[in-house]
Formats: structure tokens, C-alpha cells, sequence
């Protein structure tokens, strides 16, 4: 089992913010948006001495929860810090972006990174349509295509054209290429029919999050049932699932504090924006349907003393067939870094070690 730490950047207020997206930018503190991105510098330093095997950004726009909007960016910055730790852009947001300029931007920093680069290709929520006022209801086509061009721009050793719906190009020629050829290793994240389906056609990886091991899983065996129709096998490291994880010394003191977190998201929308967001926010999980997920709190997976976590760990393994574990350790509605600090020391000691052979 490979182990990813998802770094959010994580704000911290000297007063209380705002609770509804999108939260206003007046409220934003120069000081502690730079306290922020030294402490992850900091907090990362000790997950690359820990053992873990990449870190994780991804892209979210208008808030202070996740202070990544561009992950490039903040993936630039990692490599320049970090020595050896792999570093992940799970994003950047594809149907929002402009995906010439994706595939440059990526092999430009594949190659400063020395080959250190994970990518994965995101649709997003459907709020994140909001930050540039796009059409929610184009997003999958807009995503699909676009990740589409990401490929040929890696790949293409001649000039080109592109003349699709929602991307027009009269010449296409990258430069540089990405340093790992033909391109470093890429997910198509999502758990979808169509981006499972996108994934296992393009010989990609799958990344899953935020789920039950039985909904994921239903995910992921799509994505292998439709890689055997393709013609391939993926690896077990060609599947991440992403899940918070609530770790403590003892279950008691895990479900104690699981049974304090809030109940809801700790920014919401506005009702108005919420109900026209679940409204377009049309998702399967491998074709059946799933809840928006535009609102509400995400789910803590992992929960549980060392022990307990040793052996979730391994019927996760079992179910979802996950070969790569992208954490959050910072438990959902706390305020503080302590909780996440003294996680991290708990987990590379009694947890990591062990869960290496699942």
C-alpha cells in the first residue's frame, strides 16, 4: 500500500469567518494566508521524513477551507521545498480550465521536479462551474474533451489542430514534453460510469474518494470490468481512493471525537445557489445515482486506535482494491492544527509501517 497526505493548505482565522460559500475576500488575512503556506511547508517536511509517498493538492476555489485554487502553483512550490516525496495535482479542475496550457504547465513542472509528478484530471463540483460561470450541465463534456486534449498535446510529435465543441485551436506544439514518457502517471478521478469508462479506454488510473468501501467499490470494479474490456489489467497502484481518517490512541477517544464533528459542511451555500447546485449536480457512482454532493459533510472513513485503522486499512484493500491511500488527518470542523500534528506522528509510527504489505 503507497501512502499520499492531502494538504489543503489550512487557514487559520483570528476571528470567526463567514460560514456560506463563497466566502467573502475581505475577510481574508494577508498574515494568515502566509502563516498558512509556511506551516504546510513545515507540516510537509515531516510527512517526507515520515515515509509517506506523495503529497496531495487539489483545486478549490472562494474559500479558506482549501487554500489551493491553483495546484500547479502550489505543486511548483512543493517541488522547490520537498526533496523526495512524490507530489500529486489531484485536480487541477479540467472543464474550467484551459487544457493547452495544462498539458504545458504540467510537463514544464514534471521536468523541474526531476520526474516527480503524479497527475490526476478532475470535473469538479458543481459550484466550481460558478467560480469562471460556466454551464453545469456541460462539465462532463467539457472534461472529457478536454482531458482528451491534455493526452494528445503530451504525446502529439508534430504540430497540430483542435477543433472540438469547446476547445478550438489552430496549432498545437508543447514545449517542453513531460520529463516521464509519455507522460507521468495520470488518473482520470471520478466515480462516475463515464470517467471510470474515460480512465480504463486511456490506460489511466482511477481515483475514488469520499465514500463507503461499498460505494467506491461498486466504482472501482467498473473500472476494472471495463479495463478487461480494453484489453488490460490495472495495477493496484493505478487506483486512489481518498477518505479522512480520524486516528487516535484508543476507539474510545476516535468515536468520542467522532461523535463531536459537526454534522455539516463548514461552508455552506446560500439556499437559493444550494437547490439550483443539486439540481444540475447530475452524478452516478458506476451508473446508479448518487447524492449531490454540493452540500453536506464528507465522510470519515477510517476511524479508530492504530489497531483498529491497521485492519480498516485492509478490508479496504479488499474491497475497494486500492493500491494508493490519499488521507486527510485533520479532523473535519477543528479549528486547531494540534489534532492533525499529533495524527501524523501517530500514524507514521504505528500505522504506516504496518500497512505497507496490504
Amino acid at each position: 500500500m503507497k501512502l499520499s497526505f492531502f494538504e489543503t493548505a489550512r487557514y487559520q482565522a483570528s476571528k470567526p469567518l463567514p460560514t456560506e460559500w463563497p466566502v467573502p475576500s475581505g475577510s481574508y488575512d494577508p498574515e494568515a494566508g502566509a502563516r498558512a503556506y509556511r506551516g504546510m511547508i513545515e507540516r510537509l517536511e515531516l510527512v517526507e521524513a515520515l515515509g509517506f509517498d506523495w503529497v496531495s493538492v487539489s483545486e478549490h476555489h472562494y474559500s479558506p477551507r482549501i487554500l489551493t485554487p491553483s495546484p500547479i502553483v502550489s505543486a511548483a512550490f512543493l517541488a522547490a521545498h520537498l526533496k523526495k516525496i512524490k507530489i500529486a495535482l489531484l485536480g487541477p479542475i479540467i472543464p474550467q480550465s484551459n487544457p493547452v496550457r495544462v498539458a504545458e504547465e504540467i510537463a514544464m513542472l514534471d521536468t523541474m521536479a526531476q520526474g516527480r509528478l503524479i497527475v490526476g484530471l478532475l470535473r469538479g463540483t458543481s459550484n466550481e462551474s460558478l467560480t469562471y460561470d460556466l454551464n453545469p450541465l456541460e462539465a462532463r463534456e467539457r472534461t472529457d474533451e478536454g482531458m482528451e486534449l491534455v493526452l494528445k498535446a503530451w504525446t502529439e510529435p508534430q504540430p497540430f489542430g483542435w477543433q472540438g465543441r469547446h476547445y478550438r485551436y489552430r496549432t498545437i506544439s508543447i514545449w517542453p514534453r513531460p520529463l516521464q514518457q509519455p507522460y507521468p502517471p495520470t488518473f482520470a478521478l471520478g466515480t462516475s460510469r463515464e470517467s471510470c469508462d474515460f480512465a480504463a479506454r486511456h490506460r489511466l488510473g482511477c481515483g475514488v474518494s469520499y465514500g463507503s468501501f461499498e460505494s467506491v467499490g461498486k466504482a472501482t470494479r467498473y473500472y476494472r470490468e471495463r479495463c478487461a474490456h480494453y484489453g488490460w489489467q490495472p495495477a493496484p497502484e493505478q487506483i486512489i481512493y481518498r477518505a479522512n481518517m480520524l486516528l487516535a490512541d484508543s476507539d474510545d477517544e476516535a468515536q468520542e471525537a467522532l461523535r463531536k464533528l459537526p454534522g455539516q459542511a463548514p461552508f455552506t451555500m446560500r439556499p437559493g445557489v444550494r437547490d439550483a447546485m443539486m439540481t444540475l449536480d447530475s452524478r452516478n457512482i458506476a451508473g446508479e445515482a448518487r447524492a449531490p454532493i454540493v452540500s453536506g459533510a464528507l465522510p470519515t472513513t477510517f476511524v479508530g486506535s492504530p489497531d483498529t485503522v491497521v485492519e480498516q486499512v485492509r478490508r479496504c484493500r479488499d474491497v475497494v482494491g486500492a493500491g494508493v491511500l490519499d488521507l486527510s488527518l485533520h479532523p473535519p470542523g477543528s479549528s486547531s492544527l494540534d489534532p492533525l500534528m499529533r495524527a501524523l506522528e501517530l500514524f507514521g509510527k504505528k500505522v504506516l509501517p504496518r500497512i505497507r504489505d496490504i
